[in-house]
């Protein structure tokens, strides 16, 4: 199974998005109605009062809808409550090192709730935000099976001081596929798997097994567009992860 073969194949789970806000349509709710496969079905006002920052998004899974009939916004399961506060901080979201030693970020609530949701148009930013949610999970368990690809060498010579650290300072089995040659100096600690052939240079790939805890596994797959932004989707599911790990390794040339 390639990586395309892969990507092709994913469902995300029917959810459904209610906006609760003081005023009507944040810019916030249009984004995600637009760049997630989830429908934004509802408004709901907040009293007249409320500051702006106290709005917030309820998701629910497995509402049904028709193409005549939009879904009630309490239809299906309740998933959680996001701020919106969180919901715009994951479109500029902070970057930070793996081991860096801070308060978890308003942003990745909206990383662990759209968990499985294909995105639609992600960017570079968001995508690295939640390659370093992956990468600090690894770094914590210190033990297991890392691999990334990178469409690029010079990508990777950039990222080498993070891959040098997380392998140097753990017993981390880290593999890097790059699509092109590799004529830079060998990066201490990594595996690199150049000429990966084209699949690699279409995709942003991270894999991390959990070092044998399902329960701390992680995955990430996006593919580029035409206009440079990404279809992502990632996840926490053990066997979801695995495969992602067996497509990566088949669409190496």
């Amino acid at each position: 199974m390639t990586l395309s073969d892969y990507f092709d194949r994913l469902e995300a789970p029917a959810r459904t998005v209610t906006v609760y806000a003081p005023q009507p349509r944040p810019a916030i709710a249009d984004r995600i109605e637009t760049e997630t496969g989830v429908d934004t079905v509802d408004y709901r006002s907040l009293p007249a009062g409320a500051a702006a920052e106290e709005g917030f998004l309820v998701v629910r899974e497995g509402a049904e809808k028709t193409s005549d009939e939009p879904a009630s916004g309490e239809d299906g399961e309740f998933v959680a409550a996001i701020g919106l506060a969180a919901a715009r901080e994951f479109l500029e979201p902070p970057i930070v090192a793996p081991w860096a030693e801070t308060d978890d970020g308003a942003y990745r609530r909206v990383i662990e709730v759209f968990e499985a949701t294909v995105w639609q148009a992600l960017d570079r930013r968001q995508l690295l935000a939640i390659s370093r949610e992956i990468e600090t999970r690894a770094w914590r368990v210190g033990s297991g099976t890392l691999r990334v690809s990178f469409q690029r060498a010079a990508a990777l010579e950039a990222m080498a001081p993070v891959y040098v650290r997380l392998a140097g300072e753990s017993t981390l089995d880290v593999h890097a596929y790059v699509a092109d040659e590799w004529d830079r100096p060998s990066i201490p600690g990594v595996t690199i798997h150049a000429d990966a052939g084209p699949e690699i240079g279409t995709f942003w790939v991270l894999a991390f097994d959990g070092g044998g805890d399902e329960l701390r596994t992680g995955g990430l797959i996006a593919r580029e567009r035409a206009d440079g932004t990404f279809e992502g989707y990632w996840t926490d599911d053990a066997t979801l992860v695995a495969e992602l790990e067996d497509a990566l390794r088949d669409s190496v040339d």
